[in-house]
């Protein structure tokens, strides 16, 4: 009896002991978690002793891991919510659980479970999806649907990986793709979610077309239909089985009316595969056989887009991160964020917007010099346009730009690694 009674005085005293949130630490680890500010969450959780009893902390750290490149352990502390936690969220949590999951899927290239998690949401949790989100969702599960049987893709590194870069006439990085002996210049583009090549490309080098089509919106907010095809190819020491990319139609891919046009695009799945790359002084893409491994993560994944870490007037934001983008653009989340500071100091003009599939126009504000720092660097960038009106969907609602190569020209290396989910900037300019 007396060693019972020991025991539950320990029992009480170990639990009296036990670190409990604050009302303030729960407010900021709620705020950075529905502002999807990933990297003030973070931080956040970070200085705070993480119990794995407590299903909103599990959803936090869920969350992380799956931004932050954790496929596997985001998927397994997602099932511990869905079997164990199911009743204590709303439905529009147990929604971005499966989202989540799905996004986990694909990263993992298990496309049949992804697909499964979109239907699972489409069927059961419409309810709590706006008419933009269910159409998404729609398109994605079309899409997913459409390479479940598709083998996965295959990456071979024997050795580090050196190939010239070259701008070409939009200032988009091009690489060398060698294609059955064949070599073509394609767009390596951090912004670009998906890979794409041209339908008279494809039809040449007699490229491998998959049933379904696939429905891609695109920046200007058009979608753009396309076949899939499986591509095999190398990049330098590199070689790359069983890409997919999307075939579109030429006239998607180009621009000035015909005076520039896109042969092919190298995007986020295959870069992602990488694990790491570099680009140094405009003129080479380095991609070594075994990433570095870091404690600084400053970006992460919106699904297939790269968020960075942008600090400005010492606030967190994040930013898209596109190198397939001439300059840096603000979001209408900025334009509110800073309205005092923008408006009677800044010009205004009418801008139309270029993009796969179309053209948009809108009114914006120009600011003359802005400071910002991203990727371990800091550098004024001049004249950025600053939308006024959502132009991005509900992503306006949380990113507060992108970021393009006006700031990435600023130096001699970029080094993005998705390992440790870190880009750095190096050798700035002068």
């Amino acid at each position: 009896m007396k060693k019972v009674i020991f025991y539950l005085i320990v029992l009480v005293l170990i639990t009296s002991c036990e670190p409990k949130l604050t009302i303030e630490q729960n407010h900021q680890l709620s705020k950075a978690y529905s502002e999807r500010n990933y990297f003030k969450l973070d931080h956040l959780m970070s200085k705070i002793e993480f119990d794995k009893t407590n299903p909103t902390l599990l959803l936090y750290q869920a969350t992380l891991d799956n931004v932050f490149n954790k496929p596997e352990e985001s998927t397994r502390l997602i099932n511990i919510l869905l079997k164990k936690h199911c009743d204590y969220f709303n439905d529009t949590i147990i929604k971005d659980l499966y989202s989540m999951r799905s996004e986990n899927a694909n990263h993992l290239q298990d496309y049949l479970s992804a697909f499964n998690d979109e239907n699972i949401i489409l069927s059961k949790y419409s309810h709590v999806c706006d008419s933009s989100e269910i159409k998404t969702r729609k398109e994605d599960s079309s899409n997913l649907g459409n390479i479940t049987n598709v083998p996965q893709m295959d990456i071979i590194k024997p050795i580090d990986s050196k190939v010239s870069l070259s701008r070409d006439m939009a200032g988009l990085f091009n690489v060398p793709v060698i294609i059955d002996n064949d070599t073509v210049d394609f767009v390596f583009d951090t912004g670009a979610s998906i890979s794409v090549i041209a339908k008279s490309l494809a039809e040449k080098m007699g490229i491998k077309i998959l049933a379904g089509i696939e429905q891609v919106e695109t920046s200007t907010g058009k979608t753009v239909k396309g076949e899939i095809g499986l591509l095999n190819f190398k990049l330098g020491n590199i070689e790359v089985k069983n890409s997919v990319f999307i075939v579109f139609p030429d006239s998607a891919l180009s621009f000035g009316n015909g005076i520039y046009k896109i042969r092919g695009v190298i995007g986020f799945p295959i870069m992602y595969a990488f694990q790491e790359f570099i680009i140094k002084d405009d003129q080479f893409l380095i991609i070594p056989q075994k990433p570095e491994l870091s404690d600084n993560r400053n970006f992460d994944l919106d699904g297939s887009s790269p968020v960075i870490m942008v600090t400005y007037k010492n606030d967190t934001l994040p930013f898209y991160f596109d190198s397939g983008a001439n300059i840096t653009v603000l979001t209408s989340l900025f334009f509110n964020t800073y309205k005092n500071e923008i408006v009677g100091t800044c010009r205004t003009e009418k801008r139309t917007t270029e993009g796969v599939g179309g053209t948009a126009k809108s009114e914006i504000y120009i600011i003359d010099s802005i400071n910002i720092a991203a990727g371990n660097s800091e550098c004024q960038l001049d004249s950025l346009s600053i939308s006024t009106k959502n132009l991005m969907g509900n992503d306006d609602k949380y990113i507060y730009g992108n970021l393009g190569q006006d700031y990435i020209n600023k130096f001699s290396e970029m080094k993005v690694n998705f390992t440790s989910m870190n880009i750095s900037f190096s050798n700035k300019k002068k």
